[in-house]
């Protein structure tokens, strides 16, 4: 994976997309572990016949919270260390199957005024290998910025 460069609010403006990121395909190891994390011991998320007899669905699903986690990763790797996560609000709008995989984007909505305040709005988005959209979402990070503000503190 490629190193990810210092992040600064000075550098970003609305308009800019973050570095997507792509995960799966999904694979029953994934929702067993996630599901044992989680101790969500649901049929839906790791028992194919189950999901297709009582569910009609083609197979299982992973669950809202491992997809959530895998865009807030993306997030977190794109800001580094000396960035912060204040804020996240998800809408899962379509299941992840087995075999789907997951594409997450976001791009830069809104900016603070104030470079004392840091923070950036970002829109977000993921699709699954077809192009269709399994969430949507908004984010507010807190980034460094380039150069120190000159508090007065002496």
């Amino acid at each position: 994976m490629k190193i990810q460069q210092d992040v600064y609010f000075d550098d970003l403006e609305p308009g800019h997309e973050l570095p997507g990121r792509e995960y799966g395909p999904l694979t029953i190891v994934d929702t067993v572990r996630w599901a044992g994390l989680q101790e969500n011991w649901q049929h839906l998320h790791y028992d194919r016949d189950w999901v297709r007899e009582h569910d009609g669905l083609r197979a299982f699903i992973a669950s809202g919270a491992y997809r959530q986690a895998l865009l807030m990763r993306m997030l977190t790797d794109w800001i580094g260390p000396r960035g912060w996560l204040r804020k996240i609000s998800i809408r899962h709008t379509h299941p992840t199957f087995e075999g789907d995989t997951m594409r997450y984007s976001a791009v830069v909505v809104k900016k603070s005024p104030d470079p004392a305040d840091p923070w950036i709005e970002c829109e977000l988005e993921g699709k699954n290998q077809d192009g269709r959209q399994i969430l949507t979402g908004r984010c507010t990070l807190l980034l460094p910025p380039k150069t120190r503000l000159n508090t007065g503190a002496t």
